[in-house]
Order: structure tokens, then C-alpha cells, then sequence
């Protein structure tokens, strides 16, 4: 294994991302984890995905922004993998995942489970190869990532809630501001204004507290301990 020798900036990301916690309600780790990653292994794109149970992609997030629901839908539904992958090692398991890879172009991908049928998958995607270091620094990191990734979606919540709208909730359940949440996701503070004022009437509450009750599972105060269990995965 190569020996890992971090410069300031890696060591600095390295701390931010050791001290990262999972986004509520979301299975995605954050756009600030994933800029940190960035640092620590240099690529061209940075993301992540969710597959269902069905195979089916329902949920991504891109360091240049979100992956909307069309660009999900003309995703092919797999095969996505556990563990670690380096797909110009593996052209076979590329051709099939994602049609191949572009000419002088690397990916590798680390896949988690997310309960019992759901995966997130990890990916970096760079032009000239991924080396060993990189592949070093990755399976170090994986205790961590598979950390950030294990948030469940809240079952009950709504079926009309937005990805987006979901996605906002889950930066109001992590103590963020409308101002931020917007320099987050690229959009006006007006727009996020809008998406809660619409989460709040489909989730039938009036505040940003009642809202993350809900979004976390603990506006159920019926639940006995093993059944919040339960909902939290």
C-alpha cells in the first residue's frame, strides 16, 4: 500500500470529512463532503447516487450541481456495484454499468448498501488514470463515506414531496439558513423560501421544527423505542 503523506489542504479536508455527519433523511452524504473528497483524490466530477430496491436511480448529486430527475431516468438501472471499483480495470463492468468509458477518461466508484435492498454509490471521474495512491486513499476513506451514507429516507413522509423540496429539508434538519442552503444548491434565498413554504403545507406543519419532526421520524410519539428503531434503519 502506498504510503499516504497529506499536504496542509488534505489535511484540513481530512479533518472536515472525518468530522462530517450524514445528512437527515438523506441517503447522500453532503456537497461539503464531497468537496472534500475532492481534495483528498483530484477528479473532474465528484458525485453520488441512490439505486432503489428496483434498480432504478431516484435520487444524485453532482459537485457542479444537482442530477435532475430526466438525467436519472436515461441512467441505465445497472448493474451498480458494492465496494470498491476502478472501472478502466474492469471495461467489461463499465460497458455494461454506464455504456464504457470516453476516450483518455478514469472513473472509480464506491458502492454502500443503504438497508436491506438500496445502494449509494460514490464516484469520481477524472481525465488521465487514477493511480495507486488515489485507490489507497479511497479504501482508507471508506469507514467514513459508508458513515455518510447510511441515512434512510423517511418513509412517511408525503409521495408529493419533491427531491428537491426533500433535499431542502434535509439542510434545514442540519441547522442551515435559507441564505446558505441557497449558495448550497446554486439558487435564489427566494427559491428556497418557496420549496419550504410548499414542503410545509404537503407535510401539514407550520414551522422549520415541525418539519424536521417529521422528516426525522419524531412527530410519532406513539412509536415505542424498538419501532423508532425501526423507521431510523
Amino acid at each position: 500500500m502506498p504510503r499516504l503523506v497529506l499536504n496542509d489542504r488534505e489535511q484540513w479536508a481530512l479533518r472536515d470529512l472525518l468530522g462530517a455527519e450524514p445528512c437527515p433523511g438523506s441517503p447522500l452524504p453532503s456537497r461539503r463532503a464531497l468537496e472534500d473528497l475532492a481534495v483528498l483524490i483530484p477528479a473532474d466530477e465528484v458525485g453520488a447516487v441512490f439505486q432503489d430496491g428496483s434498480y432504478a436511480l431516484t435520487d444524485g448529486i453532482l459537485l457542479s450541481g444537482d442530477i435532475d430527475t430526466l438525467e436519472l431516468e436515461k441512467s441505465p438501472g445497472g448493474p451498480h456495484y458494492l465496494g470498491i471499483m476502478h472501472w478502466s480495470e474492469h471495461p467489461r463492468a463499465a460497458e455494461a454499468c454506464f455504456g464504457g468509458l470516453p476516450a483518455q477518461w478514469d472513473s472509480v466508484a464506491i458502492g454502500f448498501r443503504n438497508g436491506a435492498t438500496c445502494l449509494v454509490q460514490l464516484f469520481l471521474d477524472r481525465q488521465g488514470p487514477f493511480t495507486d495512491r488515489d485507490l489507497a486513499m479511497l479504501r482508507m476513506l471508506a469507514p467514513t463515506l459508508a458513515r455518510l451514507t447510511r441515512e434512510r429516507p423517511t418513509p412517511a413522509l408525503p409521495a408529493s414531496l419533491t427531491t428537491q423540496e426533500r433535499r431542502v429539508l434535509s439542510h434545514v434538519a442540519a441547522g442551515r439558513s435559507n441564505a446558505e442552503i441557497a449558495a448550497d444548491l446554486f439558487v435564489a434565498p427566494s427559491t428556497i423560501r418557496k420549496h419550504l413554504e410548499n414542503s410545509y403545507r404537503k407535510l401539514g406543519v407550520t414551522s422549520r421544527v415541525a418539519a424536521v419532526a417529521r422528516l426525522q421520524g419524531r412527530d410519532l410519539p406513539d412509536l415505542d423505542l424498538r419501532e423508532r428503531l425501526e423507521r431510523l434503519g
